[in-house]
């Protein structure tokens, strides 16, 4: 039988014939297959000769009242596997065998009341069987053109959502483009570090849409993640000297909710110790974790950040921080559900964290 269904599947790409199994399965495809006029004909000729052969030497051996033993499985193996015009033409055909040679024997077309009850009877069963395999492919046809419309529309919605992300990629670009121009014709340092930090951000917001662009994305892997934002974020910063940069971030599962503030923090967190945690000598140093703590409901993800520079000032709160990427982080932290701290490292500089449940 797996013989026979290869043979007369039609050759397709096996993610597609995949996808279709999936969907209707092998039963389905071959109800759905279009078979030409000489395959339904030769189908259709070698199921009454064989039906027809089979039911004569059957003859010595089976009882009176058989007359059409062989002839319904000939009629619906027929309709599966040559269509339904095949199948109707057999039933038709193998009925009127079956009554000139079973029915009567040796009466030919006998009209007596017995004949035609067994006629009646063989015309139920095979209009019956027809009926139910030409409904099922009606059916079938039905729901592979609903999926085909589906596939359509979601190709198109994919494509749609990819242009106009691709244009908000852009269009980012060029904001942060032009307010890089505009820093550098300012004289101003003040103006200059403010030019130089919307830049940034923008750059940041630019490299989160890339990232999560897919229409389908709904899941975003921590790990790999923040990873790719930090290595961005730091290229971006332009230092003459890299920092020694160590992270450990568990894979967590984050949705894109989750994701696009959490990407938004880290990068202000990690902006900010680029800036205010470079130690005066000696080489740069920068931590990243990301671990999991409790579990059920009160299972929450922290974040840290920390650097090994001069460390924050005595009178530091973050709540009163003039600094305007500090306000947004906290901002996002509290759309997280969650709470931004800042304090000094156990180990000299500066500790930042993020605590917020999953």
């Amino acid at each position: 039988m797996r013989t026979i269904i290869h043979e007369i599947l039609p050759a397709v790409p096996a993610n597609v014939r995949a996808e279709n199994e999936a969907l209707f399965g092998r039963f389905g495809l071959l109800l759905l297959r279009k078979h030409s006029l000489a395959y339904s004909t030769g189908f259709a000729l070698a199921a009454i000769v064989i039906s027809t052969l089979m039911r004569v030497a059957m003859e010595g051996y089976l009882p009176q009242g058989f007359p059409f033993l062989t002839f319904f499985p000939a009629v619906l193996v027929t309709l599966v596997f040559a269509g339904v015009q095949a199948g109707a033409i057999v039933s038709v055909l193998c009925g009127l065998i079956a009554w000139r040679f079973f029915v009567s024997p040796g009466d030919g077309f006998s009209f007596d009341s017995g004949a035609l009850l067994a006629m009646v009877f063989y015309i139920v069963i095979t209009a019956a069987e027809v009926f139910f395999v030409a409904a099922t492919v009606a059916a079938l046809r039905v729901l592979d053109e609903t999926k085909r419309r589906a596939s359509e529309i979601a190709r198109s919605r994919e494509l749609m959502f990819s242009e106009l992300q691709h244009r908000v990629s852009n269009n980012l670009a060029t904001v942060a483009a032009l307010l890089r121009m505009q820093s550098t014709r300012s004289d101003q340092p003040e103006v200059k570090k403010a030019l130089s930090e919307a830049t940034q951000r923008i750059s940041t917001v630019s490299r989160l849409q890339r990232s999560l662009h897919s229409p389908d994305l709904q899941d975003v892997v921590a790990d790999e993640f923040l990873r790719h934002l930090t290595t961005e974020t730091l290229e971006a910063s332009h230092l003459e000297s890299r920092p020694d940069v160590s992270m450990t971030v568990e894979p967590l599962i984050l949705n894109r909710d989750q994701a696009v503030p959490l990407g938004l923090i880290t990068s202000e967190m990690v902006m900010n110790a680029l800036e205010h945690g470079m130690p005066e000598q000696g080489k740069a140093r920068l931590r990243l974790s990301l671990a999991r703590q409790g579990e059920g409901e009160n299972r929450r993800a922290v974040l840290e950040v920390q650097d090994n520079g001069r460390g924050l000032p005595e009178d530091f709160s973050l709540e009163k921080a003039p600094s305007l990427g500090l306000s947004i982080a906290r901002q996002f932290a509290q759309q997280l559900g969650g709470e931004m701290t800042m304090q000094p490292g156990p180990e000299g500089g500066t500790l930042s964290r993020l605590d917020f449940p999953i």
